[in-house]
């Protein structure tokens, strides 16, 4: 008998936990994906400064002032990196705080971080910096502690940061 109960009890709750998140999805609208040049100004590796790489993300409106980032960096020699995180509209600013991830594909290390953005409604320019380590599963081994800082500049297809049908609307904002 409390096997049984306990069966049902969890089969509500997988039933009420896949309503409620049905009903959340349903409030979520990509509003697209655009590409920014992302240029290192500030790094624990003095020789990264200057450097740039391209990031491609996409962006939702989750509701309110709340959105979520989507998005990648994929090296030419390595393994790509996935930035996923959250965040919300102050003022003219969308904040976001990602997490990040890399496996390398030429050596053995991964990579993760922490990362916060903060991009200009307007232009979709930005700034970013990351605090992160590495590991190395084949020694057991962390290093490479990094805090990496920089600009973010939009080189693709603006994204209009609004969730309405109006197609008016939507070409004042991408001005």
């Amino acid at each position: 008998m409390k096997t049984k109960f306990s069966v049902l009890t969890l089969t509500a709750l997988l039933v009420l936990g896949l309503g409620i998140t049905s009903a959340l999805g349903t409030n979520v609208t990509y509003l697209g994906k655009t590409t920014w040049t992302a240029t290192i100004t500030d790094d624990t590796d003095p020789t990264k400064i200057g450097a740039t790489f391209t990031v491609t993300g996409g962006v939702s409106k989750v509701g309110g002032e709340f959105y979520m980032f989507q998005g990648y960096v994929t090296p030419d020699t390595d393994g790509p990196f996935v930035i996923s995180g959250s965040g919300f509209l102050m003022g003219n600013t969308l904040v976001f705080t990602a997490s990040e991830s890399q496996q390398h594909t030429i050596e053995t290390w991964r990579d993760s971080g922490v990362m916060h953005i903060s991009i200009d409604k307007t232009t979709l320019n930005g700034t970013f910096y990351d605090i992160g380590t590495d590991y190395n599963p084949s020694g057991k081994t962390f290093g490479n502690h990094r805090n990496t800082a920089g600009n973010l500049t939009r080189s693709g297809t603006p994204i209009p940061l609004s969730a309405a049908n109006v197609p008016a609307q939507l070409l004042l904002l991408q001005k």
